[in-house]
């Protein structure tokens, strides 16, 4: 028998059960993608296509914790690196992941190309494709067991090096948006027969599917109103969605918030720091049992965009 353990079962201390009872369904169904809160601040993380939504250089750094307050929740650490060459139609990128919920530990190492296509002055059309490493490892001998003989989880799997890729497409204005992405191609898992291994497949039923589209309204000389919808679909689970506004003083700071479909809301504010840095934060209140167990998610993220000090600072390239 083929046992999967690159799942999120590896919560130790007693909280095993309860943790299953409210997430298994969630993560088994298949919508077990990683989300940010900020997505729009940096639509890199979201849409390898976004890349090329800013002329100039620019990254991010992200960090992600979610459920604080039970053991063994989701942590998230990411970094991105875009750079624009040949006219600014061509753009490259690297991103790095560090995902870890309970014993299960995933590093996504990513090179991504985009290529910008001009429609007119005013819009572009933007592709872009991701070849991914993805480095998976499990600490499985620190699961609490009611049979300390259970070779599944006598040690640690070593770590497994696995190919993936993603897709996206992204239509852009000054003051509009529409994306879509396919953030993983590949089935990556650890799995246990007589030994661990790492299994690689492709089925077209676990695709994700991710639309995401925003407008920028004009509310007056200094205020502006930023709202975005982010729609996440795979078969055989519940769709997903995700609304947000968010107002913005003189391109300094915003606040804002946002729902989720799981039954979370969510505050945020960004602030511009310097010409060229502007540090966001996000707060996620879950209104589901998990409130019982947790005080929330804390994200935190800062951006940087190298836009040229003879022209108006407009830091929010490539988000709206």
């Amino acid at each position: 028998m083929k046992n999967s353990t690159h799942i999120s079962l590896g919560i130790h201390k007693g909280g095993i059960l309860l943790f299953l009872l409210l997430t298994l369904g969630f993560y088994a169904k298949g919508q077990q993608q990683l989300h940010l809160s900020q997505y729009t601040l940096h639509q890199p993380f979201l849409n390898p296509a976004s890349t090329a939504m800013s002329e100039y250089m620019n990254g991010a750094l992200v960090y992600r914790h979610q459920w604080t307050g039970f053991d063994g929740a989701p942590k998230v650490a990411g970094v991105n690196f875009n750079v624009p060459f040949k006219k600014r139609r061509n753009f490259l990128g690297v991103t790095v992941f560090n995902d870890k919920i309970g014993v299960n530990n995933r590093t996504d190492i990513s090179a991504t190309y985009a290529h910008r296509l001009p429609l007119g002055q005013k819009s572009s059309l933007a592709f872009g494709l991701s070849a991914t490493v993805a480095l998976l490892k499990s600490n499985l001998s620190q699961v609490e067991t009611t049979d300390d003989g259970d070779p599944v989880f006598t040690s640690d799997t070593k770590t497994f090096a696995a190919p993936d890729f993603k897709f996206g497409i992204n239509f852009f204005m000054k003051r509009f948006y529409f994306g879509f992405a396919l953030p993983r191609f590949l089935n990556n898992q650890i799995t246990y027969n007589q030994g661990y291994s790492n299994d690689i497949g492709f089925d077209y039923k676990t695709l994700h599917y991710h639309l995401h589209t925003g407008y920028k309204f004009r509310l007056s000389d200094k205020f502006d109103l930023q709202t975005a919808a982010l729609v996440k679909m795979v078969v055989g689970a519940p769709v997903q969605f995700d609304v947000s506004a968010m107002a913005e003083y003189n391109n300094l700071i915003a606040l804002g918030a946002a729902y989720r479909s799981q039954q979370i809301m969510v505050a945020m504010a960004n602030v511009r720091i310097t010409k060229y840095l502007r540090l966001g934060y996000a707060y996620d209140y879950n209104f589901t049992k998990l409130r019982q167990v947790s005080t929330g998610s804390h994200e935190i993220m800062l951006v940087f965009n190298l836009v040229k000090t003879t022209q108006p600072v407009t830091i929010d390239a490539p988000r709206f």
